[in-house]
């Protein structure tokens, strides 16, 4: 049977429009790849670790604010910059879930997993009610609030699926936790033999305190090999709340939407949360090979840093600087927070 040139036509054109739109990405895709690179170069550096170690993450999205403020980019790389930032960001939320084991997360006991809950939770909604107390705007608050208390800059950009705030409000949390978290690594250490703390207790408090997986699992191999084995066990169990909170701020979200008249702006459940879920499923249930779990976790964080550079490019710096005092004040008040919580229910669980 032949095919009429309508027909063939039909065919051809979806082809032709990916291969528009496949050309429309690449050179901002290109860019934040390479700078991922980069980013990864620069957090391996020996001299950089002994001062500060960050993760690449963390370099990305510095890398893309430092690029945005002193380059003035070509047009041709904004919608590349975009869907990088949309796409391998939730592919990379994700294969997160790689990361994190069922088993592993119950293993801290019920008592670790009540002191989990009641850091996370109560960190999140202080950041609100303090936020409006600073009139910071709800959307920078969540943000915050969910950095410290879950995991970091992966918990902001997550929970931004679900609320969409502005660019400015990602990127300022995404430096208060980075800020406050960097600090806790490097603290906790220090002053855990002042306060006598066991190595039970101070597992519990670094990995239900302290912001980013890498900074708690630092911190807690900064103690003991044990410490941040079981450092790194509490870390996880806060990871697996990033699935429960997103669900209670998507339902919240869209009441407060509804409330305000903006249901149309209400962002629905995000699929990327959902997926999230069955892979840390698999990765609970199905044993894989050693080299393909490691392989998984490298092309995560690979995607991760990608991502983190776009959101860096998207950034322009005035707007984040034109927030004022009230993030710092905000930041350095949860971590506080969490860090005093964490602390007194470690000494009462070890």
């Amino acid at each position: 049977m032949r095919m009429s040139l309508s027909d063939t036509w039909a065919l051809a054109f979806p082809v032709r429009q990916a291969t528009n739109r496949f050309a429309q990405i690449l050179p901002g895709l290109s860019l934040c790849l390479a700078l991922a690179g980069l980013s990864y170069v620069i957090a391996a550096w020996p001299v950089l670790n002994r001062v500060v170690p960050l993760s690449a993450l963390t370099v990305g999205i510095l890398v893309g604010v430092v690029l945005r403020l002193c380059v003035a980019l070509p047009a041709q790389v904004e919608p590349g910059i975009r869907w990088t930032l949309h796409y391998l960001l939730r592919a990379g939320i994700v294969l997160l879930g790689f990361r994190v084991v069922a088993q592993d997360m119950l293993s801290v006991g019920i008592g670790g997993l009540t002191l989990v809950a009641v850091a996370v939770g109560s960190t999140i909604v202080l950041a609100v009610a303090l936020g409006r107390v600073l009139e910071l705007p709800d959307t920078l608050s969540v943000l915050v609030g969910c950095g410290t208390g879950i995991c970091g800059a992966s918990a902001v950009v997550a929970v931004d699926g679900v609320i969409r705030a502005r660019e400015q409000d990602v990127a300022c949390a995404i430096a208060m936790v980075t800020v406050f978290g960097t600090i806790a690594m490097f603290v906790y250490p220090a002053i855990a033999p002042l306060i006598g703390l066991s190595e039970p207790m101070y597992s519990a408090w670094a990995g239900s305190s302290i912001h980013e997986v890498a900074q708690a699992v630092a911190a807690g191999f900064a103690f003991d090999e044990t410490a941040g084995v079981h450092a790194s066990l509490y870390k996880l169990s806060r990871v697996a709340l990033l699935v429960p909170v997103c669900a209670v701020l998507a339902l919240w979200w869209r009441q407060r939407a509804a409330a305000s008249g903006e249901s149309d702006r209400a962002a629905p459940f995000p699929l990327f949360v959902v997926l999230f879920v069955i892979v840390v499923g698999i990765n609970s249930l199905a044993s894989m090979p050693a080299p393909l779990h490691t392989g998984l976790l490298r092309f995560d964080a690979a995607l991760l840093a990608a991502a983190m550079v776009a959101m860096g490019l998207q950034t322009r710096l005035s707007s984040v600087i034109g927030l004022g005092w009230r993030p710092l004040a905000l930041g350095l008040a949860v971590a506080i927070w969490i860090s005093v919580v964490a602390l007194i229910g470690a000494v009462l669980i070890g």
